[in-house]
C-alpha cells in the first residue's frame, strides 16, 4: 500500500477550489478518455504500478488506468470532482484512491510514484516550475511524467484569448504552449524528454484528411472516399503525423519525460 504524507495546502487554494467546484456542479463538461494518454501509460508503466492523475476532473483517464490494473490515484483541488469520480467508480473499481490537494504541494513521499500524468492542467499555472518540480520529487527514478496542454497556434487558442480579454473564459486566466516551450518546461524540472505527441487537429480540413483512410461506407453501402484515393492519402497523413511539424496543427500537445 502506498504511503502518503499530509501537507499544508496553500492559502491560494480556496478561490480555485470554488471555481472548479462550480464548474463541475454546472455539468458543462463531458469528455471521453484520451487514447494517446492511455496508450502511453501502458507503454511507460506496468499494471500494478502506482499512477497519479493530477487535476483528474471527471476521472475518465484514471478510471481507465484503474480498470487496466494500475494502483490509481485521482487528485483534484475540487471535492465536487472527486465526488463525481467516486460515484462513477462505485461498486466496480477498487484500486482507486481519491485525494483532495493542491498540485504544488503533493501529499506523497519522495520517489513513491511510478507515473504521473495531467491533461489540461499545467496551462492554469502562471509559473509552472514549482508544479512540475513537485512531480519530479514524487516520481521514482526511471518513472515518467506525461504533460498534456493546449497548443499555441490554433483557432481554439484565438477563441480562448479573445474570451479571456472579455472576462468570459470559464477558467479565468489560462495560457498555452508551443512544442518548444512545453519541452523546455519539462526539461527545466529535471526530466529527460523522450517523446512528444499531438492530438486533435484544430483545422477541420486536416481533421477530415487525417481520418480519410478510416472512413467507411455511406448509408447506401458506397465508399465515401474511393479506395484508390483513401489509401495513399491515409499513408501520407500517417507519415505527416510522425513529424514535428504536425504538432503545430494540433489543438493539444503532450510530452513524456523520464526521471533519471
Amino acid at each position: 500500500m502506498m504511503k502518503m504524507e499530509r501537507k499544508q495546502i496553500s492559502n491560494g487554494v480556496k478561490p480555485q477550489q470554488a471555481l472548479w467546484d462550480n464548474y463541475w456542479l454546472s455539468g458543462a463538461a463531458r469528455y471521453a478518455s484520451h487514447e494517446q494518454i492511455i496508450e502511453r501509460i501502458k507503454r511507460f508503466a506496468s499494471p500494478g504500478a502506482v499512477v497519479l492523475e493530477i487535476g483528474a476532473g471527471l476521472g475518465v483517464d484514471i478510471l481507465a488506468a484503474a480498470s487496466d490494473g494500475y494502483e490509481a490515484i485521482a487528485l483534484d483541488i475540487s471535492r465536487e470532482a472527486l465526488r463525481r469520480i467516486q460515484s462513477r467508480a462505485e461498486g466496480h473499481v477498487k484500486n482507486l484512491h481519491l485525494v483532495a490537494a493542491d498540485a504544488v504541494y503533493l501529499p506523497f513521499k519522495s520517489d513513491s510514484l511510478d507515473l504521473v500524468f495531467h491533461q489540461g492542467v499545467m496551462e492554469h499555472f502562471r509559473d509552472p516550475g514549482p508544479f512540475v518540480h513537485e512531480q519530479r520529487r514524487t516520481i521514482r527514478a526511471g518513472g515518467a511524467v506525461i504533460a498534456d496542454v493546449p497548443q499555441t497556434f490554433t483557432f481554439y487558442t484565438l477563441r480562448k484569448m479573445w474570451a479571456i480579454r472579455r472576462g468570459k473564459w470559464f477558467a479565468g486566466w489560462e495560457t498555452q504552449y508551443t512544442p518548444g516551450a512545453l519541452r523546455k518546461t519539462v526539461v527545466g524540472a529535471g526530466f529527460e524528454v523522450i517523446e512528444m505527441y499531438g492530438r486533435d487537429y484544430d483545422i477541420p480540413l486536416f481533421r477530415y484528411i487525417s481520418r480519410i483512410e478510416r472512413i467507411g461506407l455511406n448509408r447506401y453501402g458506397r465508399p465515401i472516399v474511393p479506395w484508390i484515393i483513401r489509401r495513399p492519402v491515409g499513408r501520407i497523413c500517417g507519415l505527416f503525423e510522425k513529424t514535428r511539424l504536425s504538432h503545430y496543427f494540433r489543438q493539444c500537445i503532450g510530452v513524456v519525460g523520464v526521471k533519471r
